[in-house]
């Protein structure tokens, strides 16, 4: 009778081992050790003219923080809706993902963009080098072009409110206006109604000769010509005149292609 209980015994006791071992097992096979692998993102790139604006949040109501140039390479860390989390370098923040070719490592992106090495994400203002500004790709011949070479010969001359001489001074829209005019072709005299005609295209697809709209408030109140580069030249103020600036990408809304 004792052998019979020491036998019930041992058995009872490789029975709860087995059970407990394999829970063990499976916890281990599904849990794992997060720090044992390293989480890996899909490698994308910007598929635009000029720069993929980088914002705070999943939707144009959010701040530009940064831009992706032409090109440039990200990991995407997470989608949401038609917004992607990316991360370009130390800069992360929200894209257009419509704007992004997606799926490579970065051999292949390598490869696709000919490239000899990723170029990444920069800061707002911090584009400053010659070999930054190579990155923005411009378009240096055609109409566009034309237009602001054209344009640009009128910096330094005054702003006017209400104005539409290139010499003796313009309003901003009065600038533009007159710019165009040039070239044969009409625009209404305020911004408002400029930024309704002709056809109308992201920030991300600017190309040299268009206009740039700021707004504040949903209200249009300044219009800019884009000369590439992240650059435009506008009348500005009766202060400063016509002249040269960056864009105000933080009020900057749409751009109007009219050539």
């Amino acid at each position: 009778m004792q052998k019979l209980k020491q036998m019930l015994q041992q058995k009872w006791i490789y029975s709860v081992g087995g059970i407990l071992g394999g829970i063990l097992f499976f916890a281990g096979t599904v849990h794992g050790t997060p720090t044992d692998r390293a989480e890996e993102y899909q490698v994308a790139y910007a598929e635009v003219s000029t720069c993929l604006n980088i914002r705070e949040g999943a939707g144009m109501e959010y701040d530009v923080i940064a831009q992706l140039p032409k090109n440039g390479y990200c990991e995407v860390k997470k989608e949401q809706g038609e917004w992607c989390y990316i991360a370009s370098e130390n800069i992360e923040g929200y894209v257009y993902k419509g704007y992004l070719e997606v799926g490579m490592n970065q051999e292949e992106y390598l490869r696709r963009t000919g490239r000899e090495k990723p170029i990444y994400a920069y800061e707002l203002g911090t584009r400053q080098t010659e070999e930054a500004e190579a990155l923005a790709p411009v378009r240096t011949g055609g109409k566009g072009q034309e237009i602001a070479e054209f344009a640009l010969q009128f910096v330094g001359n005054p702003y006017v409110w209400g104005g539409t001489s290139l010499t003796n001074g313009a309003d901003c829209s009065g600038f533009v206006q007159s710019v165009y005019k040039n070239f044969g072709i009409a625009l209404p005299r305020v911004a408002a109604a400029q930024a309704e005609v002709g056809t109308k295209v992201s920030l991300e697809q600017l190309e040299t000769g268009d206009l740039v709209f700021y707004a504040d408030g949903g209200s249009i109140y300044h219009v800019v010509l884009y000369i590439g580069n992240g650059q435009v030249v506008h009348a500005s103020s009766a202060a400063t005149g016509i002249k040269i600036s960056q864009v105000n990408w933080r009020n900057a809304v749409w751009g109007v292609r009219l050539i």
